[in-house]
């Protein structure tokens, strides 16, 4: 099986578990908050970065929106990083799936 084929099955499977939907949700909220920490961090806005890092960890999502925005996050950036681990670097993945 190559990547690609690897990377859309984790894509579909991985997230129709249970425990895949919960861990793919917690690592997904995890990566957005570190993103919009690191934004504020840049921007010079040291309060509002330690603000945003606990309403975006602590507070319960507001819309189903969200929850799926979360879980997709989640569950494409540890297949880009599983592929990056065991086979080719995920740059690849990206330029192949972008031509």
């Amino acid at each position: 099986m190559g990547y690609k084929i690897g990377f859309l099955k984790y894509l579909v499977k991985t997230p129709h578990t249970f425990i895949g939907l919960m861990a793919m949700y917690v690592f997904g909220g995890a990566v957005v908050t570190l993103l919009n920490i690191i934004l504020k961090l840049f921007s010079g806005n040291y309060v509002e970065a330690f603000l945003e890092h606990f309403l975006y960890s602590a507070v319960s999502p507001t819309s189903i929106l969200k929850v799926l925005f979360l879980v997709t996050t989640g569950t494409i950036v540890a297949g880009l990083k599983c592929i990056g681990q065991y086979e080719q670097p995920s740059w690849f993945l990206i330029q192949d799936l972008c031509r």
